[in-house]
């Protein structure tokens, strides 16, 4: 069963940055950037597996040739994770979403669960002290996609799909390439917003989708959880 999205929130460090979203410029970075951030603390915006579509366990592996030398699977410290250009090279626009993942349906006994699941997790809270919720997120999504025509780029929008790091092993499915992150990564419940500039040199790049006041509102990861309410129907 596909996930229901319910809203989508962004944590930004400086005011500047939410002021921007709010007028509907969203800051894309290449995935290759998420690949080379380091975290001053914990991991929150950077991952070294970003990009990644294969993942070789050790004890799965019965060696590797590099030219004439041979490094046997017992030699091996970590897993042999494979990136490419083509996905490392996506610019993504990355957000929170509040979406039914894990739930199948929801009950009175199971809504207290829910809601905790839902809302934004603490360990998120570091990403900074800003928190855009877009309230509309069906319209979001239209007005992203209408823009990424517009500007005459192949792009897509869709939830990152999670894996454990610790058993996968093989090629991650290419129809989610750049939607593919590890499970310590979990409590992000992501949407991303990738697009492909097909530029020799990518760089970030400014999606413009319009105003976003009417379907924005502003306050702070810790304020929007205390808001947040759901109800069952009667």
């Amino acid at each position: 069963m596909a996930a229901t999205i319910y809203a989508f929130v962004k944590i930004c460090e400086k005011i500047k940055y939410a002021e921007d979203l709010v007028a509907g410029k969203l800051f894309m970075n290449q995935i290759r950037r998420f690949k080379e951030y380091k975290d001053e603390v914990g991991e929150l915006r950077g991952d070294e597996y970003e990009g990644i579509v294969a993942l070789f366990q050790p004890n799965k592996v019965g060696m590797i040739k590099i030219g004439d030398k041979i490094i046997p699977s017992n030699e091996l410290a970590a897993p042999i994770v494979i990136q490419m250009d083509h996905v490392l090279n996506k610019n993504a626009f990355c957000l929170y979403s509040l979406n039914s993942s894990g739930f199948d349906s929801i009950s009175a006994e199971t809504l207290t669960e829910f809601k905790r699941t839902v809302e934004i997790h603490e360990a998120c809270f570091g990403l900074g002290n800003y928190c855009v919720a877009i309230l509309n997120a069906q319209e979001f999504i239209k007005r992203c996609q209408i823009a990424i025509k517009k500007v005459g780029l192949s792009g897509n929008l869709g939830l990152v799909k999670y894996f454990n790091e610790r058993n996968f092993h093989g090629y991650l499915p290419e129809k989610y390439h750049g939607y593919q992150k590890r499970g310590i990564f979990e409590h992000q419940r992501e949407y991303r917003v990738l697009i492909d500039t097909e530029k020799p040199n990518p760089d970030h790049f400014i999606l413009e989708i319009g105003d976003l006041t009417d379907i924005i509102q502003l306050t702070t990861p810790k304020e929007f959880n205390e808001q947040l309410s759901f109800k069952l129907p009667q």
